[in-house]
């Protein structure tokens, strides 16, 4: 573990190793908001034991969106007495309906989680839900807003927003290119844009993964994506038989350039005369 950065009054930041995953603590006075909780057994208790070096207050926990190195924590935490698990509906879903094919990724880290064996490894799904319209958390002193912008890395992502201090999940990845895998990548550019235009409300951004961003580096993000896709739709209309062809002209590695065509295809928009017939 590294040890925990002040990003704002009341709010901090631990990077965990392996996943390189931030986990957000924001600290009221009745109680402390816990984000994201680690990819299984071992590192949610890692991350819970480090929030007990910070305080002792009763925890709720937020899940910034249904990929498994940021909710396979959750058995610790609900062991450890947490109740209050928050979400958008559409990563609650996911993680009730298909969270288990997940366990394949965690491999040498969390072996019991992989296997489904052993303490702490069942799926723990979040049970308060956030819906289009943003929620305000009380904490005592301090109050946090949960927020969705549309569909981005995934369709469920989750924002979290205190008076200086916005986490925004893998929506922003910082130091790694972007994962597609689940993505939508011409609405993810404009949600981009959305947290950008933001920025001046709060004094640090904290990404899922990496270290805390300017809002310039969002601007990039958004501008770099919206590139790509224009890019690839070029070479798609160019060679539509084989839309790999698109691969070197992206600004991605290959693996990640792949899911990005094969995520841009999935989820084409609609034109308004589309839409209209």
């Amino acid at each position: 573990m590294s040890e925990w950065l002040d990003v704002g009054p009341n709010n901090f930041v631990l990077v965990t190793k392996g996943s390189l995953l931030n986990t957000g603590l924001i600290v009221g006075s009745e109680r402390a908001m816990v984000v994201d909780t680690g990819c299984g057994p071992r590192q949610g208790r890692e991350i819970l034991e480090a929030v007990r070096e910070k305080t002792g207050l009763p925890l709720i926990v937020v899940n910034t969106h249904a990929h498994y190195d940021h909710f396979f924590g959750n058995a610790v935490f609900a062991r450890a007495g947490v109740t209050e698990f928050w979400a958008h509906q559409n990563c609650a879903s996911e993680i009730k309906e298909r969270g288990d094919l997940q366990r394949r990724h965690v491999g040498v880290w969390e072996p019991g989680m992989s296997s489904g064996e052993g303490d702490n490894v069942e799926l723990v799904t979040p049970n308060v839900i956030v819906k289009d319209q943003p929620v305000l958390v009380d904490l005592g002193s301090l109050t946090v807003t949960l927020f969705h912008l549309g569909r981005g890395h995934t369709d469920g992502d989750l924002l979290v927003g205190t008076p200086t201090t916005l986490y925004v999940g893998d929506l922003v990845e910082q130091g790694a290119h972007p994962s597609f895998e689940d993505s939508y990548p011409e609405e993810w550019a404009d949600v981009l844009r959305h947290i950008s235009a933001l920025r001046h409300r709060y004094e640090f951004l904290i990404p899922g993964h990496g270290e805390p961003c300017s809002d310039q580096f969002v601007k990039t993000m958004a501008d770099t994506m919206t590139t790509a896709v224009r890019q690839a739709r070029q070479s798609i209309r160019d060679t539509p038989n084989d839309a790999t062809k698109a691969i070197p002209v992206l600004p991605y590695g290959p693996e990640q350039s792949r899911w990005f065509i094969k995520r841009l295809q999935e989820t084409k928009r609609k034109s308004p005369q589309e839409g209209s017939r």
